[in-house]
């Protein structure tokens, strides 16, 4: 496993113990040693109950487990997961959106076009260049020239 996985348990075990019993215990007793096991030992964010999580140096991963936590385990009833739901929805919604936008299909290849069409304006302007072998390599061939002959 590698340290970013493991700094991710971390904090949601943090976040866990920020929260207090009321929500540890309904979460499954085996999810919480795994979170005691899997954890860096060594990095113990701090976090305060004063400022929101989402303004606290907290990794986006740790919120999103967190949100499946809360989701799955400590939502009141029907109504609240539908909300959370929808609240995820709008987001991947919104981020599909941005990936559309920034990668979009039909705006791929008119770079490449532009592209093309320089290519082919330098194309037309090139002219042949004469070349002119040097003396030193003139020299050589005529030494390989008497050397070679039968």
């Amino acid at each position: 496993m590698n340290i970013k996985t493991k700094e991710i348990y971390s904090e949601v075990y943090q976040v866990l113990n920020l929260l207090g019993n009321d929500y540890i215990d309904k979460l499954p007793t085996s999810l919480i040693n795994m979170l005691k096991e899997k954890r860096e030992i060594n990095y113990n964010p701090q976090y305060t109950d004063d400022i929101p999580l989402n303004e606290q140096n907290i990794k986006k991963e740790t919120m999103s487990i967190i949100v499946l936590l809360y989701l799955n385990y400590w939502c009141k009833d029907e109504n609240e997961k539908l909300e959370v739901k929808n609240i995820l929805k709008n987001n991947e919604d919104k981020y599909q959106a941005e990936l559309r936008e920034k990668y979009n299909p039909d705006n791929l290849f008119k770079d490449r076009i532009r592209i093309n069409n320089t290519i082919n304006e330098t194309s037309n302007i090139t002219e042949m260049i004469e070349y002119k072998e040097s003396i030193f390599k003139r020299f050589l061939n005529k030494i390989k020239s008497i050397f070679v002959r039968k």
